[in-house]
């Protein structure tokens, strides 16, 4: 009775120590910081891009890049500290890469023509009296949109001209009184909207539009 009494005392104690093994790892692991702590972490002390954070094991890999290096953190998931670092020097021809890129990007945004050239090209492609330009940057190039006034009162243009290659991408022809117009900066803008949804057409008559 008492060799029975005596296994089971141990058989307790040893399931006890498992869980304060287990409860004692599972607090640990609560304890460690988070992926977006270490990002935080990283970029204040190093600054550069982050390429990747990994796990292995009780530490985080972490890949940054800058300019001209690449580095390779290891840092304690347990509070964050740093246990190694490797860097490598980026080769001239990945740097002269992305070089290149920001000055393309850049080129790109510094060559956009001027609203007067714009309005010239508009000019001389319908002819006319130029009445109203709206620049949209939200279009893939740019784009500006050029109203002008061709015959008499009651016709007019909407030329839609690339603000990168200075292209005319479309005529949109319409037949209004510009007398009866009373806001044109609205009237502008109901002109790119039928001209975003309606691709297609190339004319639009407006009977009595403004007529209460």
């Amino acid at each position: 009775m008492r060799k029975k009494t005596r296994l089971l005392i141990a058989a307790g104690a040893v399931v006890l120590v498992m869980l304060i093994g287990v409860v004692a790892v599972l607090q640990s692991e609560s304890d460690d910081i988070g992926e977006d702590e270490v990002r935080a972490m990283i970029m204040e002390r190093y600054g550069g891009e982050i390429e990747a954070v990994e796990i292995r094991g009780q530490h985080y890999i972490v890949r940054v890049s800058d300019e001209n290096f690449e580095y390779e953190i290891t840092m304690e998931q347990e509070d964050g500290s740093i246990t190694d670092m490797k860097s490598r020097e980026l080769p001239s021809e990945e740097v002269a890469e992305e070089q290149n890129e920001k000055s393309s990007e850049d080129t790109g945004k510094k060559n956009l023509m001027t609203e007067e050239e714009a309005k010239d090209l508009a000019a001389a492609e319908v002819g006319g009296h130029f009445i109203h330009v709206t620049t949209n940057e939200e279009a893939h190039p740019a784009e500006y949109q050029v109203i002008q006034l061709v015959e008499d009162d009651d016709e007019g243009a909407l030329v839609t001209i690339d603000a990168q290659s200075g292209s005319v991408d479309k005529v949109l022809w319409f037949s209004i009184d510009f007398e009866d117009i009373p806001d044109i900066e609205a009237f502008a803008q109901e002109l790119q909207e039928y001209n975003r949804q309606y691709q297609d057409d190339y004319y639009i008559e407006f009977d009595d539009y403004y007529d209460d």
